[in-house]
């Protein structure tokens, strides 16, 4: 059954990549209209997390703000589904990155790079990094359920000869290609909510006390790379730029959490400069600081430093 889900959505993923481009958006305005007004896909979620993060903000805006979401959400449904069939040389022309010069001056100084983003824009855009930087450009992916799906996915992302690691493996890959000489530079997507077992960090995130991962810091630390903080910007309907802001070229030089604060605060005002473009359905804010404090095991630590 699965495979057969799977050849039946290839199959109209592959029609719909050979359609013109104002069909495809025709298709994305009904698909918005369906998911918000028919099967009110996490309306509840998305209209929460808007009033948590715009708390003062009336009732109108907020409700313009998800109706715009829907339609980006709707977008990047069909931009990232047909990503995989279309050619490099009509792709590339869609995503262009502002300041390649940053990462080049890092190379001249033989740096790696930690790259984190979020959920903002298209991310799946990430793969054409291979071809617009001169680094091993390392995609962290979760894997799918659905062994084909998950195939899919990652022949996508890797399509450019992107390098593509499960969550669970990336520390160890990114030593592996340090040790071998390949200067790497890996994109971390680290603005949702870590699961309930991981987390070891709280802060103010969108005005709300949210647990932050602390991975790409921590691997940072350990390889001693230099940071940055990457922001997918939407310029018009069906076109991104991806602009690279420094955090720090030595990881190991800065303070623990600095890394982690600075980003969170660069996300922050990346998500307020176009809300509608941040993935808001999300269940971003469902853990509690009271149910970490009474009952997680990470809790004693995190009070020695946070």
């Amino acid at each position: 059954m699965k495979f057969l889900l799977y050849i039946f959505a290839y199959i109209n993923l592959w029609l719909i990549a050979r359609l013109p481009k104002r069909v495809i958006f025709l298709l994305s305005e009904c698909l918005s209209f369906f998911i918000y007004h028919v099967v009110r896909y996490r309306r509840k979620i998305v209209f929460k997390n808007l009033r948590k993060a715009f708390p003062g903000l009336p009732e109108k805006e907020i409700k313009a703000i998800a109706v715009k979401f829907y339609r980006h959400f709707s977008d990047i449904f069909f931009e990232t589904a047909i990503i995989h069939f279309i050619p490099y040389k009509r792709s590339s022309r869609l995503f262009t990155l502002k300041n390649p010069e940053l990462v080049n001056d890092l190379k001249l100084k033989n740096k790696n790079i930690v790259a984190v983003t979020g959920h903002y824009g298209n991310w799946e855009f990430l793969s054409h990094f291979e071809n617009l930087i001169d680094y091993r450009f390392v995609a962290i992916y979760k894997p799918l359920k659905n062994k084909y799906f998950d195939r899919f996915i990652r022949k996508s992302r890797s399509k450019y000869g992107s390098i593509t690691v499960p969550m669970n493996k990336i520390a160890r890959t990114l030593m592996q290609l340090q040790k071998d000489n390949i200067l790497s530079l890996s994109g971390f997507l680290s603005d949702q909510r870590p699961i309930w077992e991981h987390i070891q960090y709280w802060t103010s995130f969108m005005g709300i006390y949210s647990p932050v991962y602390l991975g790409p810091e921590k691997i940072a630390r350990k390889l001693n790379s230099a940071v940055v903080f990457l922001a997918i910007r939407k310029v018009q309907r069906g076109l991104y730029q991806a602009e690279f802001t420094l955090i720090t070229e030595n990881a190991k030089d800065e303070e623990p959490y600095v890394i982690t604060e600075k980003y969170v605060r660069m996300m922050e005002n990346l998500i307020r400069e176009e809300p509608a473009y941040w993935l808001w359905s999300h269940d971003r804010w469902k853990f509690d600081f009271e149910d970490f404090k009474e009952g997680h095991p990470n809790y004693k630590e995190f009070s020695k430093t946070g």
